[in-house]
């Protein structure tokens, strides 16, 4: 049985069903209802088939995208003689235009991708004629460039280069290619190693920050990734949320940093919210992520409403400029670029402004980001010995073992107890 909804944002039918033991969606590309039941009814039908055994699915295709297009989408068996020569920037643009179904936070990333893949690979390059050597210098050119006073890490990198390999399989589905691609073996495995991530380093008060960077020696980037890694303390967070409220120069700036601080919510997580996504009467909020399932457009999770949560959120709506989004800019706050048309809802990139003013000229500005807020919230509530680990992992959408175990340095007094066992 497949689902639809409409997304309240664009107006555009989504459509959800369950495949391989997982809820799928993918978007319908029509604002029209019948021509999504239509799509709905295709998608219904061709699982039917599949599961029946009267159909079955091709190899080397999107199995989700296979369904969607009712086994009709599969790469086209071309000889090579007849693959089509086009170069690499014309299929990087005709690909970005064929991702409708894409949240416009990932095909944002992927346009940036995609920009320096041009610039290194070459956009007039014939995309055939990338090869490994090809990809291997495009690896060390970009590790020796910065970007903030910083080199580009192996992450950035190979996420790159993942979004040059998924251009690569449109390709291919499009008759452009008729090989596979160079970054991969026969067994689908990665032919660039890349350098393994130290593990994360724990969380630290303000006061270890500054003892570490007092002791010198430091590199920029090491103070850097040290205020990463900041949390303030309860005392600490009511005061930068004071600043914030006298400081902001618009009314939605210190309702953003309290919901951030009250519920360790990620950035996204802020602006994609919507207002009916607060219950005052239960005292809840739903928060709309999209990171914990990679099977799904997006998930959700419920963290209780703090009573200075909600005044703040009370008295914002009751003065809200309109629209469904929770964090919404006034109609009339002047644009950064004058080609940025009015919009009901904040940008990431918006949004990052908005932080890095507000803090300015203050010792606030050494804080790097609202995850500085959420590592705030996750810490104290574990610190305060009154909240479970699952709990706090819980309200903040944590899956892994290893961001829980950022936080376990955190109770020291358990530790000091403990150890006292031996003689």
């Amino acid at each position: 049985m497949a689902t639809l909804r409409k997304d309240s944002r664009t107006g555009i039918w989504q459509i959800r069903f369950y495949w391989d033991g997982n809820q799928q969606e993918r978007s319908c590309r029509t604002k029209h209802r019948s021509k999504a039941q239509r799509t709905q009814a295709t998608v219904e039908e061709t699982v039917e088939f599949l599961r029946s055994g009267r159909i079955t699915m091709p190899e080397d295709v999107d199995s989700v995208d296979w369904i969607l297009f009712g086994g009709k989408l599969q790469i086209k068996s071309v000889r090579h003689s007849e693959v089509k020569d086009k170069r690499f920037g014309s299929i990087c643009d005709d690909y970005l235009e064929d991702q409708p179904q894409k949240q416009a936070t990932t095909t944002d990333a992927e346009k940036t991708h995609v920009r320096h893949l041009k610039q290194i690979l070459k956009a007039s390059t014939l995309m055939k004629n990338i090869d490994l050597d090809a990809l291997k210098e495009y690896r060390r050119r970009r590790n020796s460039q910065k970007f903030h006073g910083r080199a580009i890490s192996d992450a950035t990198i190979k996420k790159e280069l993942v979004t040059f390999r998924q251009i690569w399989m449109w390709g291919r589905q499009n008759g452009f290619l008729d090989i596979q691609c160079p970054l991969l073996d026969e067994g689908h495995r990665w032919k660039i190693q890349f350098e393994k991530k130290n593990a994360r380093d724990k969380f630290k008060t303000w006061d270890q920050v500054e003892r570490q960077i007092n002791r010198n020696g430091l590199t920029d980037d090491q103070v850097q990734e040290l205020w990463e890694g900041l949390y303030l303390d309860q005392s600490q967070v009511l005061e930068l949320l004071s600043h914030v409220e006298t400081q902001a120069a618009h009314s939605f700036i210190h309702p953003m940093f309290v919901f951030a601080a009250y519920t360790g919510a990620r950035r996204s997580e802020i602006l994609r919210s919507e207002i009916e996504d607060f219950d005052f009467e239960d005292d809840q909020i739903t928060l709309r992520e999209r990171k914990r399932r990679k099977d799904r457009q997006g998930s959700t999770r419920l963290v209780p409403l703090h009573p200075k949560l909600r005044n703040v959120m009370e008295m914002w709506f009751a003065n809200h400029p309109g629209g469904t989004f929770t964090i919404a800019p006034p109609k009339n706050m002047p644009r950064r670029r004058k080609a940025l048309a009015p919009t009901s809802y904040l940008t990431p990139s918006q949004a990052d402004h908005h932080f890095d003013v507000t803090l300015r000229d203050s010792k606030w500005s050494v804080i790097k980001g609202f995850h500085v807020l959420r590592h705030s919230f996750g810490s104290n509530l574990i610190r305060s010995g009154d909240v479970s680990s699952d709990v706090v992992a819980n309200w903040m959408g944590h899956s892994t073992m290893e961001m829980r175990e950022l936080y376990q340095h955190l109770f020291p007094q358990d530790g000091v107890e403990q150890i006292k066992v031996l003689s």
